[in-house]
């Protein structure tokens, strides 16, 4: 009987297509054992985000905000800490935050600590509001008493390169001047001086988001405190509030 099969690597022409087979199996096998060893385990999908919890009560905040409307304004209550790539896609969700309120404004007042606060404004003695559907808030306290406002707003706004009105760092520049921050492009706004109140304002660019920061730092006194304005003063503690948000976009 003529039966086919290999023999020290010479072999029949029916021994061949014997020794091909055997090859190909061991083949296969050896690229799925590299398969299993070498392949990468998949990322975890983080759990959706619980939507911020507003203030419980009366917005006894709003009412400390001297240009707040307390229809549209919710004493803020610090979310739960997440990274900047995971809060950006949601912060226009509304689900659960009350009065229409987005949840980006309460990670933002966030990231004004009572640390950087205190370099914006010289004193940690803040309150902090989401206002207006989509701004965070942050006042020095107390206006009402010492007749001094402090007031930041922060809001995130689209960036749209050729679409006018969010193409924000064309020139010439209707809002003022074209910078940079930190490698960063920005528009300073260039606004009327006063002897007796001072204001910043920054545009911001987000690198890869089509987003912006808007930042803009208000000072005055009222009938009973006089207030010396400062607008180099006043360009620097901005700078430093933009410094948290930046470090912030980038987690």
């Amino acid at each position: 009987m003529n039966k086919a099969r290999c023999h020290r690597g010479i072999a029949t022409s029916n021994g061949t297509k014997c020794c091909m087979r055997r090859s190909s199996l061991l083949f296969v096998s050896v690229a799925m054992l590299l398969a299993a060893c070498t392949s990468v385990e998949p990322r975890a999908v983080p759990a959706k985000l619980k939507p911020p919890t507003p203030a419980i009560g009366p917005q006894g905040n709003c009412e400390d905000i001297l240009l707040g409307d307390p229809a549209s304004c919710v004493a803020w209550t610090p979310p739960e800490p997440h990274n900047f790539s995971l809060v950006f896609p949601i912060n226009e969700e509304e689900a659960g935050v009350g009065k229409e309120m987005q949840w980006g404004p309460y990670y933002w007042c966030a990231v004004i600590t009572d640390d950087v606060a205190e370099k914006v404004f010289g004193t940690r003695a803040v309150v902090r509001v989401v206002t207006g559907k989509y701004s965070c808030e942050i006042a020095q306290g107390g206006y009402k008493q010492s007749g001094l406002d402090k007031n930041l707003q922060i809001h995130l706004a689209p960036y749209e390169p050729g679409n006018g009105a969010y193409d924000w760092f064309v020139e010439p520049n209707p809002l003022g001047q074209v910078t940079e921050v930190k490698g960063r492009k920005a528009v300073r706004t260039d606004w009327p001086r006063f002897p007796s109140s001072d204001r910043a304002s920054y545009v911001v660019e987000i690198p890869d988001r089509g987003s912006v920061w808007n930042v803009e730092l208000r000072r005055q006194g009222g009938g009973r405190t006089e207030y010396d304005a400062d607008y180099e003063d006043a360009d620097r503690r901005i700078l430093l509030a933009i410094d948290a948000l930046m470090a912030y976009d980038r987690t």
